[in-house]
């Protein structure tokens, strides 16, 4: 059998974001199956010649890659017939699904035969009348194949579409993710042994809610002197100032530490973790929830909201303890999604009484060690990919 062209389409794979991350992932597995000959048009970045795979790339002022998409595919599939794997939200994919309206040649191009279409999608939040909203749905409608990240994702986009819809979440290498030292951890981040350290690892987009973590981290500063703040973002000013935050919460070194992305690895995210005594995700929704899955790796315990793809990575014996209840709901822009409003008190409740409990670093990683790659890859999603190219239509 010929290999298959199947072509990426995601944020750049080098990217710190956790799209770039799940497209690497999948893309570098996916290069070791002979059935396929793996692409990678990449928004944002530059490339990277660590990647086993050929790569393309579009700014980001090119919206979602409309402009690049024929050209990258003629010279990438050389005329022969395969897949675009898109992992992106439907809302960036609409013009792919239904090129009305983009221009004569590329609709035609679209419209034609050339690939068949694939996507893995991140559903954070369900819309008006508990599906997705419109767009959503007529973009997924139009996929050959669509896949959820969870049961959250999985159970919307099946009411939106009716049909069937698998899901697989995402994997995690567990060698890098793992319990360190506790002591020598918290001297690499500067903290002592004495500090009650609570760690917020996000990005910095308007549905990762910095304001709730440092209106809940004030609060327990009131009643924990040795409190300390790790904070782990992207970008300090983007839809959060994360330096106003500072100055507006009066937290200030040697009380926090903000560490950016790029400046540490896997390896030194996990000393983060195991420097914590817990991790908080306060996000508005999530598809899944990549924080929460490296803070059990590392034997921390890690509290979310209880709404979204995030609750299922909660240990199912622990649910009660370590999920916040929304106070109500609002309609967010600008997709009409429904969003959950939390207060911080119910979030300082449920700190306080986690950290009445014993610490079970083995039990917390044990949660989830059927995410290791090692596992997952040729369980789930070597599988799922053979399928599709063994019934190409």
């Amino acid at each position: 059998m010929k290999p298959v062209p199947i072509l990426f389409l995601g944020d750049a794979p080098h990217l710190p974001t956790g799209l770039a991350r799940i497209g690497r992932d999948l893309a570098c597995h996916v290069s070791t199956l002979p059935e396929f000959r793996v692409g990678y048009l990449g928004r944002g970045g530059w490339g990277s010649s660590d990647l086993p795979f050929s790569q393309y790339y579009f700014p980001e002022l090119a919206q979602w890659g409309e402009g690049y998409i024929e050209a990258v595919w003629s010279n990438f599939a050389r005329e022969e017939r395969g897949i675009i794997f898109s992992i992106w939200d439907a809302s960036r994919l609409h013009w792919m699904a239904d090129p009305t309206g983009v221009g004569d040649r590329l609709e035609s191009f679209l419209r034609s035969n050339a690939f068949v279409k694939w996507g893995y999608f991140p559903v954070d939040s369900k819309g008006v009348g508990d599906r997705l909203t419109m767009m959503t749905r007529d973009t997924l409608s139009r996929y050959e194949r669509v896949l959820a990240y969870g049961k959250f994702g999985a159970g919307l986009i099946e009411r939106s579409i009716g049909r069937p819809v698998e899901w697989i979440p995402h994997g995690i290498n567990l060698d890098a993710f793992a319990p360190r030292d506790r002591q020598k951890s918290r001297e690499k981040l500067g903290f002592k042994e004495e500090d009650l350290v609570i760690g917020c690892v996000m990005a910095n987009q308007a549905r990762k809610d910095w304001g709730l973590a440092f209106a809940t981290i004030a609060r327990l500063k009131t009643k924990h002197p040795n409190l300390k703040f790790w904070a782990h973002v992207d970008v300090i000013d983007r839809h959060w100032d994360l330096r106003a935050l500072i100055a507006d919460f009066e937290i200030r070194h040697p009380d926090i530490l903000v560490t950016l992305a790029g400046q540490l690895d896997d390896h030194d995210l996990s000393d983060g973790y195991s420097a914590c005594d817990l991790t908080i995700l306060p996000s508005l929704g999530e598809g899944f929830g990549y924080p929460v899955v490296e803070s059990l790796a590392c034997g921390v315990p890690c509290i979310t909201g209880n709404y979204g793809g995030a609750v299922e990575l909660i240990p199912s014996d622990v649910h009660e303890d370590w999920l916040v209840d929304p106070v109500t709901e609002r309609l967010d822009t600008l997709h009409n999604c429904i969003r959950p409003v939390y207060s911080p008190v119910d979030w300082v409740e449920t700190i306080e009484a986690v950290l009445k409990q014993d610490a079970q670093p083995e039990r917390w990683r044990g949660a989830v060690e059927h995410l290791d790659w090692a596992k997952l890859w040729p369980s789930c999603w070597k599988k799922w990919f053979l399928e599709g190219v063994h019934v190409l239509p």
